[in-house]
């Protein structure tokens, strides 16, 4: 159980940064959280999340 809690900390901590890099439009830091959240080592943490749909819901949100 206490994986789960380390996952989706990370996942939280990735959409943070994701979200900070959208507002201040740091490519480096979107491109980054862009390429973690279609990565692998996302979709075992994520387990039912969609990278490409939290992307496209950050962009709409925050860009």
């Amino acid at each position: 159980m206490g994986y789960k809690l380390l996952a989706a900390a990370v996942i939280e901590k990735a959409l943070l940064d994701y979200k900070a890099a959208l507002i201040t439009k740091n490519k480096d830091g979107i491109n980054e959280a862009e390429r973690f959240l279609r990565s692998q080592w996302f979709e075992v943490l994520a387990d039912d999340l969609n990278g490409e749909t939290l992307i496209t819901t950050m962009k709409e949100a925050f860009a």
